[in-house]
Parts: structure tokens; sequence; C-alpha cells
């Protein structure tokens, strides 16, 4: 991760014209925000972003005010440009002191009365916090450190959300695959690291969860919402799915991002889009195709009663 345009540093534009005041005036009238001291943002700005977004101005501003610092968890995978369900609540960054663990106060500030700023200051901040990471590995991305993509993928496992941690470890497995290091097909657990990593984790429950997020991870995954769509399959008890579909005669007809072969169903996660080209042809081959959005998701009970509907029936109970 860079440094961010939008991001005002005081002590540049002291350096610049010997002078401050160039921000502490509209800092004080509500024309900024402070992320924390030395560091702005314009308060239009602000409220015109998207979550993603504040949460890239925020942490940038915390790697900027404390340079010795590394990144860890989701926080981590942001910063390695890795997409994240939504964005961390905090900024996390690791320690090895037990000592200086936990979340520090909050250093957002918007002034003024103004209904820009009532709307800045109604959009929240993410503070920053330490979390224990003994002897974490470093590495550099962009401007900031972080934890390497191995123990990003592995403490996202252990500690995010099912869903969340889908996200970030099949943007890691893409991410080895690009590198070289994992094959286009092959599982994020198929990676030594990972395995190495996995088979280190002292608690089982956690480990199990683990290993099972690591065993679903893939490259395949086009989009975050893809692999939240897995997350949820999964979670309900279904069958997971195959990434493509080809027909008979082994010619690709058109990319199905979701493929039970054996029942002839096809599946697509419409984020947006509309009917995929070729996707007449795969109806056409008697095939039933089942499209689900955002709101599937997030009420799975949707999409459960739509892959019922299209003849899936679940393999199991389905779990948390």
């Amino acid at each position: 991760m860079d440094i961010p345009p939008q991001i005002i540093v005081s002590a540049e534009r002291l350096a610049l014209t010997g002078s401050t005041a160039v921000i502490h005036r509209p800092f004080r009238a509500g024309r900024l925000v402070r992320l924390r001291r030395g560091y702005y943002v314009k308060t239009s700005t602000w409220v015109e972003a998207t979550p993603a977004q504040r949460f890239e101005w925020s942490a940038a501003a915390v790697g900027l005010a404390f340079e010795q610092s590394v990144f860890c968890g989701e926080s981590a995978a942001v910063v390695l440009g890795v997409p994240t369900l939504r964005p961390p609540e905090f900024v996390d960054l690791a320690t090895s002191s037990e000592r200086t663990t936990g979340r520090r106060p909050a250093t957002f500030v918007v002034h003024g009365k103004s209904v820009l700023a009532e709307k800045a200051r109604n959009t929240g901040n993410h503070p920053m916090r330490y979390v224990l990471r003994r002897d974490a590995e470093a590495v550099v991305s962009g401007r900031f450190s972080c934890t390497s993509p191995v123990q990003t993928a592995v403490d996202v496992m252990c500690t995010s959300s099912f869903s969340r941690a889908l996200v970030v470890a099949d943007g890691i497995a893409r991410m080895l695959a690009e590198q070289g290091s994992l094959g286009q097909d092959a599982c994020l657990i198929e990676h030594p690291e990972i395995a190495l990593a996995l088979d280190g984790i002292v608690a089982d429950a956690t480990k199990h969860r683990a290993v099972r997020i690591a065993s679903l991870a893939n490259a395949n995954a086009d989009s975050v919402g893809e692999s939240y769509s897995r997350a949820v399959i999964e979670l309900l008890g279904f069958e997971q799915p195959l990434p493509h579909h080809t027909d008979d005669s082994d010619q690709f007809v058109a990319r199905a991002a979701f493929w039970w072969p054996e029942h002839l169903i096809a599946g697509e996660f419409e984020g947006g889009q509309q009917e995929k080209p070729g996707e007449e042809s795969i109806r056409a081959s008697g095939i039933t195709v089942v499209r689900w959005n955002w709101a599937d998701l997030e009420e799975p009970g949707l999409l459960r009663h739509k892959l019922l509907r299209a003849g899936l029936r679940p393999r199991a109970r389905a779990s948390s």
C-alpha cells in the first residue's frame, strides 16, 4: 500500500511554508478531519469516500506516525493489496509484548457544527490496536511493513469470522499463485509454509477451523463476492461447487463461477452484473442456472431457498 494522496501531512506543509496555519485554521473550522496528530483529510473527501478508502487512510496515518510499525491480521491484508469482505474495525499492529496489547485511544477528531462535519463524525473511524504476534515475519508492501502473506493468511484464518477469513485466504492464494509458489488450481493448504504453520496450531478447535478454510481457499475466485458465496455455501452445508463449466465435448462454453456437475446446476454471483455472455448456451444445454446477489449472502436463508429450489440438497447441518 502506498501513501494515499488524500492525506495531508502537517510536517510537510510546515517544511514548505514555514507555518501550519494552513492546516490548523481549516481544521478548527471543520473543513479538515484529523486522523491522528499531524495527519488530516478534507472533511468533504472523508464523507464522500467508501468505507474501504477511509480504512486505508486511517491505516496509512498510523503507518506514517509509527515508522517501525508492522501491520497484522486483516490490516496486513489491506496493506498487501488483498481484498477483505469489509474494512477491518481496527488498524492492527503486531507487538511482541503482552504489556502493550490492546486498543489505543481514538485520535479521530472533527471540529465544527456544520452538516458536513456532523456527517464526518457519524461515519466513525478505525482506532489503532496492538495484537500479540511474537516473532512476526515482516515484509515491505509499498510504503509500509506488514506480516508476510503466509502469516497474514494463517492469522486471519485463526481469528476472523469464517466468511471474512475465506475472502482473505482466497486473495492470498491468488497472490501466491501469481508468484509461482502455489498451483492455480491448488488449495491454500497445499502450500508447504501454510501447511507447516497450521500444523503448529495448538488449540484443536482453532486448528480444525483454519484447516477447513485453507482446504477451501484457492486462486480461482475472481471477486470478493465469489469468495463470500463459497463461504456461505459451505456454512449452509451444501456441497462445494467446481469453479467452471465445460460441455460434453470438453469445449469451453462459458465460465460459470459455480458448477455442480452431478446436478447439472450452475451458479452465478450477480454483483451488479447482468446475464453473462454464453449463459444462454448453458441454459440451452439443459443446465439450471441459479443467480444470487449480495442481499442473498447477507441473509443466507435466501440463498438456501434458491439452491434448494434448483435441486441441491445440504450434505449436512449448517455450521458456524
